[in-house]
This record gives structure tokens, sequence and C-alpha cells, in this order.
């Protein structure tokens, strides 16, 4: 067969070496597409990858003696436009040698001469369609591969009007290209170029059945909802919320739980699907930019092909459980290395997904087979290299850490906020719940009590999480009911990490049912629980976990002091604050240390308000002035978005906080320092009023942090401004009044002049 030449874009040499590429995993059963208006172009490439398949087959398997094809090019028929029939007769005219053994599958099939129906009647055109339809009648010929090359206007009729074919497409490539006119003169052209040229490009091939995929008048402190993590059997650990009712809870629009339904042990639906999301995860690994095809880019390929010779040899399901184990293993790790895309999260769920299934099958099935010889010699020669991932061990984990890790794994894609993401995080966070009951279910008395606690906390850190969504005072209880049992499992004297963890996720989840209902109940609840977790952090070890925990139980303390008025209270807080800045240091986390002088500061400022006098009073003023001013300083050197606390009310209670010491009658006497603090009163306040001056021209300006709050709307920007103004205005009185017509002249002076008519009416 001799091949043309033609110039071949880079482009275009990317979808080629893709192509390729997937014609080389010689799995069964790949329907691809290729799409070239350009009749020359086209040729080209098909001439070529004919070449190159026929040329790497040649004794590169020495399994496999037979000379006998492994790609063959085929013309349509257009008087019986029938690729099935094509292939069949190709078949008949070469049977498969008989010693051929079962190493070889069937050759592979390139379909041309698509482009020539459209000079056919409409009756050949539909016949053509028709035959696509029948793919599943016909799947028997394509154990290989299928590849039909065909114009873009085709690719269109195919989609719309043969959608059983369009549904088992492997992958449609698209090159590009001008159409061909009915007659050209082609001309010269230059050599198509080494296809090793084509490794790194970056292609547009797509392998198919992708994923779709605060107030002026002062601030409450915020406490440190530290945003844990799920434990799993594949370890990560960390903490955080309740279980609904124990009936199971499936994701909106989908296939019933593997786990109610086991499949048999030939391949089914979810298998095939979860082939395709591999191929599609291993195709963009492989065309990645500048990222050279490694050893383990070919894993999950590599397990494919694992799993397809089991089904075919029909082996027993543990061995099947097994290799889907492998498989989700090598996207965990991809996980856990921090790669959480959606597409890794799915495939991961699917492989585990597969896995509890042959294990329901196994313990379900007396008829199971056993690897035969011929099996296992097989199973030993492809798997020399998958022994990391696909052999890690003879035994399965048991099917409750399973559901456990599959239930982190649901958690997990319900946080994945990536603009590409279709997932509803309600229906992951219920499925997540749902297979954390179900793990619970399985455990008995023989059960290792770490899972049990594994699978407890997790199912309080799912619920507390799907009580930002829906049902919040249910679902947190259920959080709470969730974190005690995980306790009455847990030995602090033997897991003090994980009983603190625990503590202070029930402590966190009686702090948000505070803000509901029942606050002193609750906040007292709290308060002990993060009293417990501190019992077992040591600040030696665990220095951030230990502030954090510090943080959260003065959050406690100070909101229990707004409902029981408590000097003792408020001591309290301010201790437990001014510990968590021993090593919530602005130079390690300096978001966290600014959120916490913020609380320092309100603290303060409620402590000199409501119960001190005179002097004390004065320091305490001083004190969350100092504080405030911290918080801001470094809010100032940070990316706004990662604050965790409303800078602006923090500035504005600095303001609040300058003024008071000013006009406080204890503090008269001394005139410059009274000065001092008004001018500071009003530069702050002046800064905050512009603020909201800006935000009120912006419409609504999202601050960036973790609670996601907004901006206000226009008529509340609009409130807040002419609030900020009425300080501005009462500061300015009290210049008058402490230091006359000199003082408010100096006071006005520092007015913009966009500012002062409105300043001069009000005054």
């Amino acid at each position: 067969m001799s091949i043309p030449s033609q110039k071949v874009s880079s482009s275009n040499k990317l979808i080629y070496q893709r192509l390729k590429q997937a014609i080389d995993l010689n799995l069964r059963r790949q329907i691809f597409i290729a799409a070239c208006d350009d009749l020359c172009l086209r040729d080209c490439l098909a001439a070529r990858l004919h070449a190159e398949l026929a040329a790497e087959s040649a004794g590169s398997d020495p399994r496999s003696p037979i000379d006998y094809p492994r790609f063959v090019s085929l013309e349509l028929d257009l008087s019986n436009p029938n690729p099935w029939g094509s292939i069949a007769a190709w078949l008949t005219q070469h049977p498969p040698p008989q010693n051929m053994g079962s190493y070889s599958p069937l050759p592979g099939f390139q379909i041309l001469g698509a482009e020539h129906l459209t000079r056919q009647s409409a009756a050949v055109q539909w016949s053509f369609l028709s035959y696509l339809r029948d793919i599943e009648a016909n799947l028997q010929l394509c154990e290989s591969t299928l590849l039909l090359w065909v114009s873009r206007p085709w690719l269109s009729s195919i989609e719309q009007s043969a959608p059983e074919f369009w549904h088992w497409r492997t992958g449609v490539f698209e090159f590009e290209g001008e159409p061909t006119p009915a007659k050209e003169d082609f001309g010269h052209f230059e050599d198509f170029g080494n296809s090793g040229d084509l490794r790194n490009l970056r292609d547009s091939g797509d392998f198919g059945n992708q994923l779709l995929i605060s107030s002026l008048s002062g601030q409450s402190p915020i406490p440190d909802e530290q945003s844990p993590i799920p434990d799993e059997q594949f370890p990560i650990a960390y903490p955080p919320s309740p279980a609904p009712d124990s009936k199971s809870v499936q994701l909106a629009d989908e296939e019933p739980s593997p786990i109610s339904h086991p499949p048999s042990p030939a391949p089914d639906s979810k298998s095939v699907q979860l082939a395709d999301l591999v191929l599609a995860a291993a195709s963009e690994d492989l065309a990645a930019e500048n990222n050279a095809a490694s050893e383990e880019n070919f894993l999950p390929l590599q397990t494919l092909q694992y799993i397809e010779l089991l089904q075919e040899h029909q082996c027993c399901s543990e061995a099947l459980a097994l290799a889907y184990h492998g498989l989700g293993n090598y996207y965990r790790d991809r996980i856990l290395g921090g790669d959480v895309s959606e597409q890794n999260l799915t495939i991961a769920i699917r492989a585990i997904e597969q896995v509890i299934a042959y294990l329901e099958v196994d313990s379900n099935s007396q008829q199971n087979q056993p690897l035969t010889e011929e099996c296992a010699r097989l199973i030993a020669q492809l798997t020399e290299n998958l022994t990391q991932y696909a052999q890690e061990s003879n035994t399965l984990p048991p099917i409750s850490d399973l559901l456990n890790d599959l239930g982190t794994l649901y958690w997990m894609l319900s946080r994945d906020r990536t603009q590409h993401n279709a997932s509803d995080p309600v229906s992951c966070l219920e499925r997540s719940i749902a297979l954390y009951l179900e793990g619970l279910n399985r455990t008995d008395a023989e059960t290792v009590p770490q899972t049990r606690v594994r699978l407890n906390k997790n199912l309080g850190i799912a619920s507390a999480d799907l009580a930002r969504y829906q049902d919040k005072t249910e679902n947190l209880q259920h959080a709470v009911a969730a974190y005690q049992q995980a306790l009455l499992d847990l030995d602090p004297a033997v897991e003090p990490q994980q009983y603190a963890a625990a503590q202070n996720n029930l402590a966190t989840a009686y702090w948000n049912l505070a803000q509901d209902g029942e606050p002193i109940v609750y906040l007292k609840s709290a308060i002990a629980a993060y009293t417990q977790a501190l019992s077992c952090y040591s600040p030696e070890r665990e220095p951030l976990n230990y502030a954090g925990v510090q943080n959260n139980l003065g959050t406690a303390c100070w909101n229990l002091a707004q409902h029981e008025p408590s000097e003792s209270l408020l001591v309290r807080a301010i201790s437990a604050y001014r510990e968590a800045l021993k090593y919530r240091t602005r130079e390690l986390v300096p978001a966290a240390a600014a959120a916490t002088y913020n609380n320092l500061g309100t603290a303060y400022w409620h402590l000199a308000n409501q119960f001190q006098q005179k002097q004390a009073r004065t320091e305490s003023l001083q004190q969350a002035i100092t504080a405030y001013e911290a918080a801001l300083d470094i809010a100032g050197e940070i990316d706004r978005t990662k604050l965790t606390f409303d800078a602006l009310a923090a500035r504005n209670n600095l303001g609040l906080a300058h003024y008071q010491l000013a006009t406080d009658p204890d503090f008269a006497a001394n005139k410059v320092a009274q000065t001092s603090h008004l001018e500071a009163a009003l530069h702050h306040q002046l800064q905050v009023c512009a603020e909201w001056g800006q935000n009120l021209n912006d419409k609504g300006l999202i601050y960036g942090d973790k609670l996601n709050l907004q901006a206000p709307a226009n008529s509340q920007a609009a409130d807040s401004r002419q609030t900020a103004l009425s300080y501005i205005v009462k500061t300015i009185r009290a210049f008058y009044s402490e230091c006359g017509l000199p003082g408010q002249n100096l006071a006005l002076s520092k007015v913009p002049g966009d500012l002062l008519p409105e300043i001069l009416r009000r005054l």
C-alpha cells in the first residue's frame, strides 16, 4: 500500500498520534470515529496508520508467531454500505489460523469511503445509518477495534440519526482541514514526518462518554472550623457532622447501588463506562504537554487489559475484585497526591463500586470459577509491571472499609468547586452518608474498633456538611450523635490525637447548633468538648491544632457571655485567644492569626463596655485597639480572599474604640492623647465610609472569606454608608466639644471635599 505525502499541521500530528496510541491499546470493542474533510489528508493519515501498525505488528509478539494482520483497511461498498458485512466478508476470506492461540485478538479495521455516500440515493444513505444502528447485534465483529472515517457532515448525521452507534463510540478524532472540492490537482506534498515528533503535543481528540463533566456596630468572633477531612482506609486523617435515618440514600438519576444489586461476573455497563473513563484520563495524561510517557502512565491501561483477561477466562469474582481494587488504588494515590479532579474521583468511585459488586457476587454465588493454569500464566505475564497496584496483596479489605473509602470519595466530590464539576453536592453528601451508614451496618462485635470510629467520624463530617445545604438543625444533631458514638470507641490515653479531633468537631457542631436555638445549653456543651480536646492536644507536638482549639474555646466563651453576661467568661475568652496567638503567628499562618487578633479585640471591647470601670476600662479599650490594629495590619499583607472575618467591620470597631477612649471622662485631662484618639477614630471612620461608597458603586462586591459572605445589596450599602457618616459627624462634634472650634476645624480639614456638603448639613 503506497503512502501518500502530505504536509500536516502540529495539531493534526497530535490528533493522529492520539488515535494511534488508542488503537495500540488493543482493547476489545473499541469504536473510533475519525472526521476529516480534506480527502488527501485523510488518505495520508489512513495509509500512514495502516503502515505503522502493520510494521509494529510484524514479529512484535513472540507469543504469536503466526503472520496474521493486526490492522486491515476496507473500502465501504457503496452498493451495500454495510461495514459489518465488509468485516465479516474479510474474516471469511482470511480466517484466523487454528494454532493462533488465545493471545491474538481479531485485527482492527478501518473503514474508508463514507464520504462517497453523498452521491448515492437517499435509500442507500439511510441503509448505511441503519447498519450503524445495528451495532449491538454486530459487536462480536468488533472485539478489537473499528475505525470509521467520515466527513464532518456525516459525523453530525451519525450523532443525530444513529444514536445507538454514537452511544457505543470510544472516541471521536476531528482533524483540521478544508473540505476537498469535487476535482482538484493535489500536486506534490511533503512527507508526513517522524511520528516520534508527535509525542508531546496537545490533542483535541475525544474518547467519548466524558463527564458533563456585618454590621458596623460590631462583629462576632467566628470559631475556627478547620475544614476537617474524613478518615480513610488509605489513610487521610482528620476530623469533622450526623446520620440521617438509616435508609439508604441514592444520588439523583443514578442506578441502584451495586451493594443492593450485584452484577454477574460478566462485564456490565458500569465496567464499560469505567473503562471509557480510564481511557479518557489516560489519553489526557499521555497527551499532556511536556509530559513524557512514563511507565506509570500506562498502569491503568495495563490494568484494564488485566481485567479483560480475567473476564474472558471467567475467573473468580475475588480476582476481579482485586484487579478493580488495584485500579482504584492507582487513582486514590493520585488524589492523595493532590490531583483531586472530578475525573480522578469518579474513576476511583466507579472502581471501588466494582470491587464491592464483585465481592457481593463472590459471597452470594457458589459457582465461581477458579483460575485455570492458562489464565494464571497469562495473568502472571501481564502483571509483572502491576505489582504496586493490581497485586498489592492477596486479600481485600473488609467491605465496611471499602464502604468508608467510597463514602469519603463522594464527600470529596461534594467539595469540588471547580467550574467543570457537574456533581450536585447535596446528592453526593446524601450518597456519602448512606455509604457510611451501610458500613456501620456491616460492622459487628468482631469489627476492629478503629473501623467504627472512622465510619462514625466521617458520618459526622458528611452530615455537618449537609447541614449547610438543608435541614440544618436535624443534620447537626445527627453530627453530634455520630461524634459521640465515635468517642465511645476512642481511648484518649491510647489515641489522644483522634480523641481530641473528635471532641473539637463535636464542639463545633454544638456551636453551630447554638446559633439556631437553645444557645446556653449548646454553648456550654461546646465549651466542655473544646476543653476535653485541649486536654489531649500538646502545643509542642501539634501547635497549630492546639492553637485552633484555643481559638474556638475563646469564641464559645465569648458567645456564651452574650447570653449569660459574665466577666469571667470574657476573661477566659481573652486568655484562650492569647494562648492561641503564641502558636498562631503571622509568620506561620497569617490569615488565622489575623482572625484571632480580631476575636481578641472584640472580647476586650465587650469587657470594657459591659463590666469594667475607670482604669480597667481604659486598659481594655487600649488592648482592643492593639488587637484590631494587629488584625488589620496582617490583613493588609495577604490576599483578601483568605480572610475569615470582615476587615471592614474590624476597622469600624477600631475607630469606635478610639472614639470611646477620647470621650471617656477619665481620659479628658490628657488633651494631647485625647486629640490623637479622635484623629485616629476619624481616620478609620472615613476609610469605612469610603469603602462603603465604593461597594455602593460596585453594586454588590463579593467579600473574600471562607463563609462566602456577600457584600450588601445596593440599598444595604447605602444604609451602611449613612451609618458610617453618622459616626463621622459624632466624632467631629466630639472634636468641638473637647477641643473647641480649632478642634472642629482640624477635623473638617481631614474630610474629603466630596463628603463636606453632607457632613456640614448634618452638623
